[in-house]
């Protein structure tokens, strides 16, 4: 019998341990989209290099916010909505961009998709001084942007109603915490 206490016991804490890893790939994932949204202007035309920070950006949102539905090498089991659940739920347009968001991941920045691929090759041909040509094969492409404003501002948006939720989970779970140190926060001290 304490057996399968223990066992249950320790499927707990895995289960809260994956939530609390999902909570920190989704506030990665919110940043990132904080920091798109806040240093893009979609309407401006931008040197490479600040598309392809921009891009990363992009990049760091779509892989966050992939990873908590990604096996994690020797936790628990993939999050699931079941976790946060009751209360909450997508809307169509929520589903559409969580699937897309997945998609990307999975297609473009988590792994290389040959099929997938924004990499646009050419060929610089340069006269010499001296005659003839020299070719130069440049790799061009990658850095614009997938999601439009628009979308990434409805990612904002589920991002913290993902947050939100999981956070909620984060502190009702009924996981053991006698193994968690505890800090003193004395938030309600004012040192002025």
């Amino acid at each position: 019998m304490n057996s399968t206490m223990d066992v249950v016991a320790t499927n707990m804490s895995q289960q809260l341990l994956r939530l609390m890893m999902s909570a920190l790939d989704f506030r990665h994932a919110l940043s990132a989209a904080t920091f798109l949204l806040e240093d893009c202007d979609w309407s401006r035309d931008y040197r490479t290099e600040d598309r392809r920070r921009f891009r990363c950006y992009e990049t760091t949102m779509v892989v966050a916010y992939g990873r908590p539905f990604a096996q994690a090498r020797g936790h628990t089991v993939p999050f699931s909505w079941k976790l946060i659940k009751p209360g909450f739920e997508f809307d169509a347009g929520e589903e559409a961009l969580h699937e897309k968001l997945l998609d990307c991941r999975n297609k473009l920045y988590a792994h290389s998709d040959g099929d997938h691929t924004l990499v646009v090759p050419e060929i610089w041909r340069t006269r010499l001084p001296e005659g003839g040509e020299l070719d130069f094969l440049a790799i061009v492409g990658g850095e614009s942007l997938i999601f439009s404003e628009r979308e990434v501002e409805a990612i904002h948006k589920l991002l913290w109603k993902v947050r939100h939720h999981v956070d909620k989970a984060v502190q009702s779970h009924p996981a053991p915490r006698d193994q968690i140190p505890v800090v003193i926060a004395n938030v309600f001290d004012r040192q002025d």
